[in-house]
């Protein structure tokens, strides 16, 4: 199973749309069993987390990691990119657009 831990600073900017999208996206992966974890920075124990912070500074973060290895740094992953990495099938993230919302119970939003 692939799992993604995304490393932030320890202030960021939690008005920032991007930070409150993936606080929702999060959320909804997690509920839905899949592996998805964010923590700051200081709390990692990764090595190649540790040097790159010493070496680049607090700019590379947000930093994330796919199955312990460093992926993409200085900003969040996107919707898609997260979809990618973890195999996720739709409807989890984006909410479901079949055109039968007017059937109840049929899951659609």
């Amino acid at each position: 199973m692939t799992s993604v831990q995304i490393l932030e600073p320890s202030a960021p900017n939690t008005s920032s749309p991007d930070y409150t999208r993936i606080t929702e996206v999060v959320k909804k992966l997690t509920e839905a069993g899949f592996s998805l974890t964010r923590l700051p920075a200081s709390a990692s124990a990764n090595s190649a987390v540790l040097r790159l912070i010493e070496q680049k500074g607090e700019t590379i973060l947000p930093l994330v990691l796919v199955n312990n290895f460093p992926m993409i740094t200085g900003r969040y992953p996107s919707n898609d990119e997260i979809k990618q990495i973890l195999s996720v099938p739709d409807g989890i993230i984006e909410p479901k657009h079949c055109g039968c919302c007017c059937i109840e119970g049929c899951g659609c939003e």
